[in-house]
């Protein structure tokens, strides 16, 4: 049987695959074939997008959420015409839209554009077991006894969530993300959060909607929650213009300064960290192994910190939890853990300042995120890549080694492999401030212009 031709394959039909696959279809002429390969769900949203908890919200304002880089207000534009849009905040400001809704909207406007004229996107609801490169040009695709032939291939693939079935449920939850991770939880008993950042603010939300009353501890190296974005309207970026070269020591000393100019002339941290973010791709670009691996033992918490921050509303549900007494924040690390008698979960944490404390609780769920996890190992296709030697990973571990931007992948030799390509948080062992949407349909544009 004859093999199916694409011009292009994107494999993963979350946001990164959705903005490419819209993208190129711009790009390309009328009669030319996008194969979408998607095996969750859900078409758009991803595992990013898709939950369906309406207190997850965006940690983004929505007017920086579009899909496409030249059509800037497309989502508030959207969001405008829906009878459950959220209203603007008392205090003035942006919209933090709930995350349940930027998937509706990236649902309609992918299958808007696959029932459009044009250049065709076909959605295949099957996972890339594998891609091998062809001799006589571009790439075979394998799911099962299927195979797809495309000319260039990008994988799109977020894999950050545990894989199905980690952890140990009932007592240890490996994937936060799981809908069985909340199931089965007594509305009184305590339950442990390991991990401190947006993932585990998200499941702090969860158990509360779902009537929990229980208290619930959360625990991270340094016990650091995340920080807010500012209530009312945004102030517009701090000028930073770091030099060439910049170390990572340098760098910090220069937001310091910043922030103190910033403060002085009466205006918040905020706005140096959104004056710096333009920059973050081409600083880590410049930095040399040694200075990555150094930010990311002694600046990485720090910095994740204050860049990816709670919407206000967030923020204020977290500090009224926390004042009373019903969210404890520790810096612990979870040592060992075994099931009790009566059926919870008896846990030691190790304390930062030294000791251990025992704490029994119903249930551990691990709220890593997506930024101290490998699960990009196990998403197919990346293991038969690897033992292709189509991919490396990259030197840190981060995700796949790239030669550029772009995501053109480098093989087990180091050399590029022309026509496979990743985007989006695989590539940001090379790229670092990839996780986010802006930068994300930026790449989109960058591999779809080509």
């Amino acid at each position: 049987m004859t093999e199916p031709l694409f011009d292009a394959a994107v494999i993963g039909g979350g946001f990164a695959g959705t903005s490419l696959a819209l993208q190129w279809r711009a790009q390309l002429p009328p009669g030319a074939r996008i194969a979408l390969f998607e095996a969750g769900p859900r078409l758009g949203p991803g595992l990013a997008y898709g939950t369906t908890d309406p207190g997850h919200v965006l940690n983004v304002p929505a007017g920086g959420m579009s899909l496409l880089p030249a059509q800037p207000a497309s989502f508030t534009e959207w969001l405008a015409t829906r009878p459950d849009a959220p209203e603007a905040p008392p205090e003035g400001g942006p919209i933090f839209a709930p995350r349940q809704l930027f998937g509706a909207y990236l649902e309609e406007q992918l299958a808007a554009a696959i029932e459009g004229a044009g250049a065709t996107i076909q959605p295949l609801r099957q996972p890339v077991e594998a891609v091998e490169r062809l001799p006589e040009g571009g790439f075979r695709l394998r799911a099962g006894r299927e195979s797809w032939r495309a000319k260039r291939v990008v994988l799109a693939v977020g894999g950050f969530a545990a894989k199905p079935g980690a952890g140990a449920l009932p007592h240890l939850a490996g994937n936060p993300w799981d809908p069985a991770t909340l199931e089965g939880i007594d509305p009184e008993a305590p339950v442990l959060l390991v991990g401190m950042g947006l993932t585990m603010v998200d499941m702090l939300l969860s158990l509360r909607r779902r009537c929990h009353r229980g208290k619930v501890t959360g625990i991270s190296r340094h016990g650091w929650l995340p920080l807010a974005h500012l209530a009312g309207p945004l102030p517009p970026p701090w000028p930073v213009e770091p030099p060439e070269g910049a170390s990572p020591v340098a760098l910090c000393a220069l937001l310091r300064r910043a922030m103190a100019e910033a403060a002085a002339a009466g205006r918040p941290w905020q706005a140096v960290i959104d004056g710096i973010r333009p920059h973050v791709q081409r600083i880590w670009r410049g930095w040399s192994l040694q200075q990555r691996a150094s930010f990311l033992r002694h600046g990485r918490s720090l910095w994740n910190l204050h860049r990816h921050r709670l919407a206000p509303s967030v923020a204020r549900f977290v500090a009224e939890q926390r004042a009373s007494g019903m969210l404890e924040t520790l810096a612990a690390r979870l040592g060992e853990w075994q099931p009790a008698p009566d059926g919870s979960a008896s846990a030691t944490l190790r304390l930062r300042g030294g000791g251990e404390r025992r704490l029994s609780v119903a249930r551990i769920i691990l709220c890593i995120g997506p930024d101290g996890g490998s699960g990009w190992r196990e998403a197919a296709p990346v293991p038969a890549l690897l033992e292709a030697g189509l991919a490396r990973p990259d030197p840190l571990g981060l995700g796949l080694e790239i030669a550029g931007p772009d995501g053109t992948l480098l093989d087990a030799g180091g050399q590029p492999v022309p026509g496979l390509q990743a985007i989006g948080p695989l590539t940001r062992g090379g790229l670092w401030e990839i996780t986010a949407v802006p930068e994300i349909r930026n790449q989109a544009a960058l591999v779809a212009d080509a």
